[in-house]
């Protein structure tokens, strides 16, 4: 578990997707829409923070970002183990999963993982131990990995 400092925010955060302060709030938000709006909120983020990078620590996070990638991810082959991990961290998962596969989502995805959890990126900022930067890169690995075959 790392502490995040960052704009006037103190918050805590784990190595996994959904294992943030910030990811669960994501998935709050995103948990209120109808399961028909999901995709398309998805899409809108993934969308603004492409286009936004300079937004990065004031419109958004890397936490978020790791979250939105990892709903792409649960819906795609491969991403199966995200849904069990979703249902160790929220009441209902079934409120947030995607209703059904979006794989052209997997492209704006795998680009916004690459943005804020690239070699150096600050996903990879505050981790304090050695066993949790592994674990960190292990996630972003695992949701590279599915995205890349989306993409193929």
């Amino acid at each position: 578990m790392a502490v995040y400092r960052g704009e006037g925010d103190v918050g805590t955060f784990g190595t996994g997707p959904f294992s943030s302060d910030g990811a669960l709030d994501f998935l709050d938000e995103l948990a209120e829409r109808p399961p028909q709006q999901r995709a398309e909120a998805l899409r809108h983020m993934l969308g603004y923070v492409l286009a936004n990078r300079d937004l990065l620590w004031r419109e958004y996070f890397p936490d978020q970002v790791v979250a939105a990638a990892a709903l792409v991810a649960t819906t795609l082959p491969g991403g199966e183990h995200l849904q069990h991990r979703l249902t160790q961290v929220s009441d209902e998962p079934s409120a947030v999963i995607l209703p059904e596969p979006v794989p052209d989502l997997a492209t704006p995805a795998l680009q916004a993982l690459h943005f804020v959890a690239g070699p150096g990126g600050p996903w990879h900022q505050g981790w304090t131990t050695e066993t949790d930067q592994a674990e960190a890169q292990q996630t972003i690995d695992g949701l590279t990995a599915i995205l890349e075959a989306a993409n193929s």
